[in-house]
């Protein structure tokens, strides 16, 4: 027999036994009493799903051959009531033991049968299955509650992460120049980060004498560490306002040391300038960075500047600011790498003579209309397949209207 000891140690299974015979119900009754259960007994198959609806059991006894309802419809109404939401274990008793009477009651939901007239061991080693059963259902029920548990703290932790992405893309987008005229000053700029929140940044700021501060920082890498990055370089050059050649030169000297002293291997290459909207005049720093476009009215071309290394590669690194002239009707364009490495369907990058080629054919719209022209050729161009880095344009011109209105 099986052993008694491990049985007892465990808690009783709650069974209904459903039979028209009262001897036999007090009999099997006393028996599963043995065996560590409890028991409530239905003289019918109405009485047991009544019971059912008030009660909770791990198991169901049924006989097959009752008056009304038969045992195999019963335990089709059980199956139909519980679906899988709730487990129970269901055997079925019976003196039939031929292979289409198992399959029948097998297909009606039947997961075990105790054959009459009942034998000891028999009984046994049915309630030793549904003890397994129930209790694997059981063990099974408080992972899938541990799970759905995690489930939901991830999802919450995946909420606050996302709300907090969202508001740093907000943030970083307000710090994007207003793409309304700076009295003479005209200004235009697409910004796409490849991910949720970008690596580049692009700053127009007034200063007081006049001139207006203009950057576009691409860090090197994606995502949050970037874009932290991009944001620091954005706030200090603000915090700065460098307003003559040599405050420009000092502040980017500054703000390299300050990268190159967080020992990490974050960079960023920089193209930074002033320029003077009444006379055209202009200073620029390209640090590592692609030299900006200078569109005239009959030519669209890179403007030839000396190069000094990206932020955060040498402490003493030289910025020396280049001399340039923006005449009324003339563009400044800057852009991130992002623009040059665009790609399409065959994996060509679209290179600097490719952003040429596009400026060129949109030189004669005004500035925003440009850089819109721009943007919808960069989107033709990479397709659904999403953006590899971000892509940052920003597109300067003074004006030959107000300039003429001002003078």
């Amino acid at each position: 027999m099986i052993s008694s000891g491990s049985r007892h140690s465990e808690r009783p299974l709650n069974v209904l036994l459903v039979d028209d015979d009262d001897l036999f119900l007090e009999y099997l009754t006393w028996e599963l009493e043995t065996l560590n259960c409890t028991a409530q007994c239905a003289m019918d198959a109405e009485q047991a799903l009544t019971l059912l609806q008030d009660n909770v059991f791990d198991m169901v006894v049924t006989d097959w051959q009752m008056p009304g309802m038969d045992g195999i419809a019963l335990v089709e109404r059980i199956r139909a009531l519980h679906g899988r939401d709730r487990f129970l274990h269901v055997v079925m008793t019976t003196a039939r033991g031929d292979g289409h009477t198992i399959r029948h009651a097998l297909n009606a939901g039947v997961d075990d049968f105790l054959f009459k007239p009942l034998d000891r061991i028999q009984l046994e080693l049915a309630m030793a299955s549904a003890r397994r059963n129930v209790a694997i259902h059981y063990r099974l029920q408080r992972r899938n509650h541990h799970l759905a548990a995690a489930n939901a703290r991830t999802r919450e932790a995946y909420r606050r992460v996302q709300a907090d992405l969202d508001a740093a893309a907000a943030l970083h987008r307000r710090l994007l120049p207003d793409q309304d005229s700076h009295g003479p000053l005209q200004v235009a700029w697409t910004y796409r980060p490849a991910q949720h929140i970008s690596g580049d940044t692009i700053g127009l700021i007034p200063l007081r004498n006049g001139a207006h501060l203009f950057f576009l920082a691409d860090v090197q890498g994606h995502g949050v560490p970037a874009a932290l990055a991009s944001f620091h370089i954005h706030h200090r050059l603000s915090q700065l306002a460098p307003d003559t050649p040599a405050a420009l030169s000092q502040a980017i000297s500054d703000l390299n040391r300050e990268i190159e002293g967080q020992q990490s291997e974050s960079y960023a290459t920089l193209i930074c300038g002033l320029l003077f909207p009444q006379s055209g005049e202009g200073w620029i720093i390209c640090a590592g960075h692609l030299p900006p476009f200078i569109m005239h009215l009959d030519d669209v071309a890179p403007m030839v500047l000396e190069g000094a290394f990206p932020l955060g590669w040498f402490p003493d690194a030289n910025f020396d600011p280049m001399p340039f002239q923006l005449p009324p009707g003339d563009r400044l364009i800057l852009y991130s790498d992002g623009v040059t490495e665009c790609c399409d369907a065959q994996g060509t990058m679209l290179e600097q003579s490719g952003l040429r080629v596009l400026l060129a054919a949109a030189k004669s719209y005004p500035i925003d209309q440009m850089v819109q022209q721009i943007d919808a050729a960069l989107r033709t161009r990479h397709g659904p397949a999403g953006l590899e880095d971000d892509i940052s344009l920003l597109a300067l011109e003074i004006s030959t209207n107000q300039m003429q209105g001002t003078a």
